[in-house]
This record gives C-alpha cells, structure tokens and sequence, in this order.
C-alpha cells in the first residue's frame, strides 16, 4: 500500500518500525558473526590533513543476545609502526584464510576482490573503546574487533561492560567560589573528597 523513502514497502512490522540498540556491546565479548561489508577506504583525515588508507571490515552478529548488531574492524596496513603494520598484514591474511579467499597476484586488494568474502563466516571477540571527546565534554565510546577465529572454534560468551576512566572536565573552583555561602551568611560547603592530602 505505502512505500517509503527508500523505495521498500512500509510493512509496519515491530521489527521494521524500532531504532536498533547501539549500547556499547560488552568488553570480551565472543560471537558469531559474518563478513557484511570489507572495502579498503581512502579518505582525508580532518584532523591531520593527511589521507588515511586501510581496509575496513563491518561483521554482523548473526546469534547470541547481540544478534544483528554489527561491529568495525579496522585493517591499519599501510600506516604506522612497522610492527603494527605487520600486526594488520598478518591480520588481513588470517582473515582471508578464514574466509577461504586467495589472492592472485601481490597488489593492494580491490573492493571488488574484497567483496568476495562478503557473507563468509568467523567467531570475534570485541573490546570496547573509551576517549575525551575533544571539547572536553564527555566520552566517546564504541566497540571494535580485536580477534578473528574460525567460525565456532571457540565458545561465544558475553564479556563485561567496561566504566569509563575519563571523566568530563568541570570548570576549576576557586576559594572564592568555594566559599561563597559563608561569605553570604549561607550554610558551610561541604567538603569535597578532592582535599590535596
């Protein structure tokens, strides 16, 4: 009867009306999950100026309590120290192994070769990511892809959610704001567990 932006029917099922859940998926946690997208991305850094090159893997979970939610992986192999430039080559070809993809010559993969191994299936852990945010107003958060096994070769298990070692940055008290109550005939401040001693 409708039919949306997207040029898909409007069903009005739950599963098609409902945001999906984008909480952070606990720290350690091992599923199952399949190759959805892996492309190699070239993009400016707006940060460095600098054009960033690495392959980037978008794996869906397909069972467990995370089931469709989909998670990152980020093959740094061009840039950086060379151990962790090794780190990723090795990386890369453990999950071309796993995806049972040879390459047949010893150039930078294409995204079309990439594709091939779109639907193929592993078990991955995933780790969480904390930092400031640069206006110092919070934290930024997400999860990442830190290891890749053949599929089911290892028990899938829900890890530990992770609290934030960063904390907002507060304007700084002086003693002047500090001790405004007395000053105004108001009540004592209490003191404050931040005590230099």
């Amino acid at each position: 009867m409708w039919t949306g932006g997207t040029g898909k029917k409007i069903t009005g099922l739950p599963e098609d009306s409902f945001i999906g859940d984008f909480s952070i998926i606990p720290d350690g946690t091992i599923e199952n999950a399949l190759i959805k997208k892996f492309v190699l991305i070239e993009k400016l850094n707006e940060y460095t100026k600098v054009v960033d090159k690495y392959f980037e893997i978008t794996w869906k979970l397909f069972s467990g309590d995370f089931k469709n939610r989909e998670v990152s992986q980020k093959i740094k192999a061009f840039s950086g120290k060379p151990e962790a430039i090794d780190r990723s080559l090795n990386m890369l070809m453990l999950v071309m192994k796993l995806a049972d993809f040879t390459l047949t010559h010893s150039n930078v993969p294409t995204n079309d070769e990439l594709a091939q191994m779109h639907g193929k299936m592993a078990t991955i852990k995933i780790r969480e990511w904390h930092m400031p945010k640069q206006d110092g107003s919070g934290i930024m958060e997400g999860n990442f892809v830190s290891e890749v096994h053949a599929h089911g070769s290892i028990p899938t298990e829900i890890g530990v959610k992770q609290s934030s070692t960063h904390e907002p940055q507060r304007p700084s008290d002086s003693a002047l704001t500090r001790n405004a109550a007395s000053r105004t005939g108001g009540s004592m401040p209490e003191i404050e567990d931040d005590l230099p001693f």
